[in-house]
């Protein structure tokens, strides 16, 4: 049954079969595996004479290293947050009249033609200019603008 391993053949026809699954499949588990067995296939074919032990073992930390590279560029992905529907943070730095006196700590702010729940730590008064320098999901987190 070596004969089958004797050729980088098999290994592509494994990653490819593996990844096309992976089109039928959630989650993206099947392609790592695919690309581990794809990538045993190419070192087969510039070192034919690999015995099978060391094909499987090859296999193995091909597929650990593609999991890996993986796992890394999708913390990557995520480190820099969803960017749908995260128009509110395009408000940071900008300067809003306050509708209300905050009481305690909690007041609402124009923003263009709206208004927007806010928080701050210092007093507000009603009228006064505020800067946004945060966003908690719909609250904008505002100081006093005159004050730092």
């Amino acid at each position: 049954m070596s004969w089958l391993f004797d050729t980088p053949w098999l290994w592509w026809i494994a990653g490819a079969v593996l990844v096309g699954l992976e089109l039928a499949a959630p989650g993206v588990f099947l392609l790592w595996i695919g690309l581990g067995a794809a990538a045993t296939g190419v070192v087969l074919a510039l070192w034919p004479a690999l015995p099978l032990t060391w094909q499987l073992l090859l296999f193995a930390a091909l597929m650990f290293a593609s999991l890996a590279a993986g796992v890394a560029v999708q913390r990557r992905a995520n480190r820099a947050g969803p960017q749908l529907n995260q128009e509110l943070q395009g408000l940071v730095g900008q300067r809003l009249q306050s509708l209300v006196t905050f009481e305690h700590g909690r007041g609402r702010v124009r923003v263009g033609d709206s208004s927007y729940a806010a928080e701050a730590r210092e007093p507000v008064a009603a009228g006064e200019v505020v800067e946004v320098v945060g966003v908690d999901g719909t609250t904008l987190r505002v100081r006093p603008a005159g004050r730092s």
